[in-house]
């Protein structure tokens, strides 16, 4: 066997255009046709180029040879062979088989007697008598039953021999047992790696094989045949069940209750009912509306007022309550004097009007009576603004000023204590007045001095008489029937604070 290089004439670091150039000019020079004088030589050197041309132009082929070149050229020609392995490197070229037949040098009984060996030698160095190893038939051999198998277990080839004869230690020999176990470790590693070279050359012989066996080729065309007849099967398949729904749609008849101007009517009387329930909800709105504004004016009718205190209330038991309090009782006296003054008034003559008048500007500065003319969230709006109102000092000013002039006598400090409930009512009274005492502050303060130092004066309240004594005044209300009382209890004299020891 000669190096597949030396046969092309070419070097290892060729390229794949000098590999196919030399095996175009070689095998043109040793074609047999072109020697009919020496064909026997001619076709010997022909096999040999071609089988190198066809090792070398494979990629993994070449690779693999040009790693295990050295060893087989080695173990081809026989030197330092020590073992009885089977030499399977001379098979690695097809110049040694003859044609793709099963005659002696064929391609099937050449390959067939050297598996047959390899299995053989496998199955001495087993201990287990029974494992079957496929072989690897003839060219009748069918494919499901022999040829896949056969490749399906040799390309996962593993030795079964223990390649003992690659051991360098004997441990016969070791020392003790730490040396043994080196040793041991030592052997183990030679043994795997031959097995390792062994099971590679193998596999890739079967791969050899395999490319250039025709039964795998006609299995590969068969394959490809399958698949293009069932790739046009599904595509005629398809066609037909397209045809079949083209055929079903021309003769499809829309069904009645699918038209359009069926569905057209049912869309109108859809829109007629929303329409008609659009309406009357509308409608039903329009009439909770007002109805809601029928209950705010009834509530705003049914609302309690106090006319004298200029106050509302929404409930019965908070208006009773109102006019059981002190402060209302006294703007009920306060409201029914100035009533019957101003129907005095109208009887008068010139000469007490001018008494009247004067009495009048007093009494303006006393208070105004209350109106009614706010609507009822103005009311509750001021009601707020009366709370948050600091300005106490001089609205409580105002409310002794008027139950001083009501009664006759002066406050003390105790009767705002036991009426503070009522002192936001009575400061919306005094406002109006709060203007006037801001602009005279002084005159007013020396003038309720002056008041609280002169000496009460007895007047009758029809002609406005006044008198020294009590017996005089009474005297003249006997005599001209001028008793005409006012209903209103006895002034509440409020409280002397306790003083402070």
């Amino acid at each position: 066997m000669r190096c597949h290089y030396e046969v092309l004439g070419v070097s290892q670091t060729a390229t794949d255009d000098d590999l196919k150039k030399a095996y175009k000019k070689l095998a043109l020079q040793w074609h047999p046709d072109k020697n009919p004088d020496r064909i026997a030589e001619a076709k010997q050197h022909f096999l040999e180029i071609r089988a190198a041309y066809e090792v070398l132009s494979d990629p993994r082929e070449r690779s693999w040879y040009d790693a295990h070149r050295d060893v087989m050229l080695q173990k081809a020609s026989g030197d330092d062979y020590l073992d009885d392995t089977i030499n399977i490197f001379p098979f690695f070229t097809s110049s040694c088989y003859q044609g793709y037949n099963d005659s002696e040098n064929g391609f099937y009984t050449v390959y067939n007697k050297l598996f047959k060996d390899i299995a053989e030698q496998d199955l001495k160095a087993s201990t287990d008598k029974k494992v079957k190893i496929p072989e690897f038939g003839n060219s009748e051999s069918d494919y499901e039953e022999v040829v896949g198998p056969f490749y399906a277990y040799w390309s996962n080839y593993c030795t079964l021999r223990s390649y003992v004869w690659k051991e360098e230690h004997d441990t016969h020999d070791a020392a003790d047992r730490r040396v043994r176990r080196l040793m041991e470790q030592e052997n183990k590693k030679l043994r795997d790696k031959a097995k390792k070279e062994r099971n590679e050359e193998v596999r890739e012989l079967v791969a050899f094989v395999k490319k250039r066996d025709k039964r795998v080729q006609l299995r590969k065309i068969y394959l490809e045949e399958q698949a293009a007849r069932k790739k046009k099967a599904d595509t005629e398949r398809r066609n037909r069940e397209k045809q079949r729904k083209l055929e079903e749609l021309a003769q499809y008849k829309e069904s009645q209750w699918m038209s359009f101007e069926e569905f057209e009517k049912q869309l109108d009387d859809l829109e007629k009912t929303v329409k008609d329930n659009f309406q009357e909800s509308n409608q039903n709105q329009s009439r909770i509306e007002n109805d809601d504004d029928d209950d705010d004016s009834a509530d705003d009718l049914n609302e309690l007022y106090c006319v004298a205190c200029n106050k509302s209330f929404k409930s019965d038991k908070a208006f009773l309550n109102h006019e059981k309090s002190r402060k209302h009782k006294d703007f009920v006296l306060l409201m029914k004097a100035h009533i019957q003054q101003e129907n005095e008034q109208l009887l008068l003559n010139n000469e007490d009007q001018t008494n009247i008048t004067n009495d009048d500007d007093d009494d303006d500065q006393i208070a105004r009576l209350p109106t009614n003319d706010q609507s009822t969230k103005s009311k509750k709006k001021k009601k707020k603004q009366r709370r948050n109102n600091k300005d106490n000092s001089s609205s409580d000013d105002d409310i002794e000023e008027i139950k001083y002039q009501l009664h006759g006598e002066l406050p003390k400090e105790n009767y705002q204590e036991e009426e503070e409930e009522e002192e936001e009512e009575v400061s919306t009274i005094a406002t109006t007045k709060k203007k006037k005492k801001n602009k005279s502050t002084t005159e007013t303060a020396d003038g309720n001095d002056e008041a609280s130092q002169a000496p009460i004066i007895l007047q009758c309240f029809i002609c406005r008489e006044e008198f020294s004594s009590r017996n005089a005044l009474f005297k003249h209300i006997k005599d001209l029937n001028h008793a005409k009382p006012i209903e209103a209890k006895t002034a509440i004299k409020p409280k002397a604070k306790s003083k402070k020891k």
